[in-house]
């Protein structure tokens, strides 16, 4: 997926033009870690951009990717924090669909990164982990897309794959800006979407001085079919909401998960 951060400009630029947080996002995942409590397991976390927020509110906080460029960088901000946030931060190279850590989280986040985990199995070996990994009364919280059909079959179609463009972002030097395009092709049978983006440094006067491409693959899982896999795999949906305002789920909104495992019953 992710090359690193010498080679594969969305990493290298991952802060500047994609790992952007909104207000209401970061406030509703620390909520949520203030509320269930540490330590805290951040899969999939990236820079770090999540994780070092929990950190800097005084909660202990695991990261784990299996992107080495991301976590080179999240090495390289978490290096220039003061000693207090850097003894709150632990990170590991490993992937989400198989970790082992030996400990358990009072709350477990995964923010846009669920979907990365391609086929069913990666899907339950995933939350398999999870369960193993939380405390009694733990939560795992995580958000995914709130996909339609006509998304995926638009994807399908041919035009889905020529590139556009998705933005511009200014660079914090001056010495220019990025533009990002992105082209995606669906498979509607997989309910997958292969992604591809082309990143471009364009210098004050407009020219190209450095391009590159990454690619990726994403499932989807629509509404119904994201609860029956939790309730497949041992956990009960305790809240479920469409914007991190905590409004409904609508079409063109997210699926954002609250869930536990839920209690064993016992038999007479």
């Amino acid at each position: 997926m992710y090359g690193s951060e010498q080679t594969d400009l969305v990493v290298k630029y991952y802060d500047i033009a994609f790992g952007l947080s909104g207000e209401a996002e970061v406030a509703w995942y620390l909520d949520k870690a203030r509320t269930f409590g540490g330590p805290v397991l951040d899969l999939a976390c990236g820079t770090g951009r999540l994780a070092l927020m929990l950190a800097q509110a005084g909660l202990q906080v695991t990261g784990i990717d299996q992107s080495a460029g991301m976590l080179n960088l999240f090495r390289e901000k978490l290096a220039a924090q003061p000693p207090e946030i850097k003894s709150r931060v632990h990170v590991e190279n490993q992937p989400m669909s198989s970790f082992q850590l030996g400990c358990r989280f009072g709350t477990i986040i995964c923010c846009d990164a669920f979907f990365h985990n391609l086929t069913v199995q990666q899907e339950i070996d995933c939350l398999s982990c999870v369960a193993d990994h939380l405390a009694p009364n733990g939560r795992f919280v995580f958000n995914v897309p709130n996909p339609t059909c006509e998304f995926i079959l638009r994807c399908a179609e041919s035009t889905g794959r020529e590139f556009k463009e998705r933005g511009r972002y200014t660079l914090a030097d001056g010495s220019g800006t990025l533009l990002v395009e992105q082209a995606q092709a669906g498979n509607a049978l997989d309910q997958t979407i292969s992604t591809t983006l082309r990143v471009t440094r364009v210098d004050t006067e407009d020219h190209a001085v450095e391009q590159g491409e990454s690619a990726w693959t994403t499932r989807y899982l629509f509404r119904y079919e994201a609860i029956h896999l939790l309730h497949r795999c041992g956990f009960e949906v305790e809240a479920l909401v469409g914007n991190y305002g905590g409004g409904p789920v609508t079409k063109g909104s997210q699926l954002i998960f609250q869930a536990r495992c839920a209690p064993c019953s016992s038999s007479s």
